[in-house]
């Protein structure tokens, strides 16, 4: 598989001038950038070079297996057009994990201000970690690899159980950081505790100046975890409060490598870095309540990317190698596939469906078919 990246001022996509590289034989249209101004314009799928046939079956095909929401809140973008939207994509709701890509982004746009770098010590920062996390850096709190517990059962009354009164009470670590894989929420709670500590300021504010605004977001909602010296805490792995059409903005910057309409509001580099892996394969899971959940070959900086595990098998085996997106709890997806141009947004307030992991792969697999140029 070709590597191709392009730079900012590049008239053409990355995904399709990839295609004429891969397959110097064909004739394929190129399309120039495209951004949405205030609302995402309309195209027929046919014009952006995708079988109308085609994209409904791959829909049939994914309604039948999702919850109750089904795709009412599915919206996809090719091209920077919106050539389906589902009956709810205005529905406002909390987009649950898919929230770390937002604490992530403060993260890098710190590390592109040169306030701070992925391998500083948080504990330099935050003088609760001096004690039990000396050495825990802000690569290892992006990455779900530090360790990090906060004191205390979890909020369903479980012994060593994520999801503390206290997250922020340090506890005994699980494990030295960098040495196992451990998707935590209490660890993601106190990322954004020492990140808005740095700021002196929400998080949510910081990324809508630096942001949001500007790629059209409009008004929305980070609900906090406690509050620092006045200042509430957004949590760190949860609580952003959008609808379908703004995730699909969200999607659409990481597709355009951190560009919106020439304006470069999160450097390339820091893109780059966040959805590629960056757990190795050889990392372990470490064993708590959610050692289901498993990020190694496949986890950026709070993304999920299509990578390889100890096996060599892809995480969605049908899906294009390397697509990346942001995922929550209830179904809350944000495809991104840099191959097509395209972002794929799926909301809903219902739950996962059963083995969602083969459900999401036969989907792109079916859809697939329907990008026709």
């Amino acid at each position: 598989m070709h590597s191709l990246k392009l730079g900012t001022g590049c008239k053409w996509t990355a995904a399709i001038y990839s295609l004429l590289v891969l397959f110097p034989g064909c004739d394929f249209e190129k399309q120039p950038v495209v951004f949405p101004g205030d609302q995402w314009e309309m195209r027929t799928p046919e014009s952006q070079g995708v079988d109308a046939g085609d994209l409904s079956a791959a829909l049939d095909y994914l309604e039948s297996k999702c919850l109750d929401n089904g795709i009412n809140q599915v919206t996809v973008i090719r091209n920077g057009y919106m050539i389906h939207a589902g009956e709810q994509i205005d529905s406002v709701h909390n987009i649950w994990s898919c929230s770390k890509t937002f604490t992530s982004t403060v993260l890098g746009l710190l590390v592109d201000d040169g306030i701070l770098s992925l391998d500083d010590r948080a504990a330099d920062y935050e003088p609760l970690l001096k004690e039990k996390y000396p050495d825990v850096t802000f690569r290892h709190f992006a990455t779900m690899t530090s360790g990090y517990s906060g004191a205390g059962v979890s909020r369903w009354n479980e012994e060593n159980a994520d999801w503390s009164w206290t997250p922020y009470q340090p506890d005994e670590p699980y494990f030295e950081p960098g040495t196992q894989f451990a998707y935590w929420d209490e660890a993601q709670m106190m990322f954004g505790r020492v990140l808005t500590r740095i700021l002196n300021e929400e998080m949510r504010s910081f990324l809508q100046r630096r942001v949001t605004d500007t790629i059209g977001m409009g008004e929305w909602q980070w609900h906090p975890e406690g509050e620092l010296n006045g200042i509430p805490i957004n949590n760190g792995c949860t609580n952003v409060h959008v609808n379908a059409r703004q995730l699909a903005r969200w999607g659409w910057l990481f597709l355009n490598r951190g560009n919106w309409n020439g304006e470069q509001l999160v450097s390339e580099q820091w893109v780059d870095m966040a959805t590629t892996v960056q757990v190795p394969f050889l990392i372990p899971v470490a064993s708590t309540d959610r050692d289901n959940i498993r990020g190694s070959g496949c986890y950026g900086f709070n993304w999920w990317i299509n990578g390889r595990d100890f096996k060599g098998e892809l995480k969605l085996e049908a899906a294009p190698e390397g697509i990346f997106w942001a995922s929550g709890h209830n179904n809350n997806k944000c495809f991104v596939v840099p191959q097509w141009n395209l972002v794929f947004v799926r909301m809903g307030e219902d739950g996962h469906p059963p083995d969602a992991d083969r459900v999401w792969s036969e989907f792109f697999e079916r859809l697939a078919r329907a990008i026709i140029a």
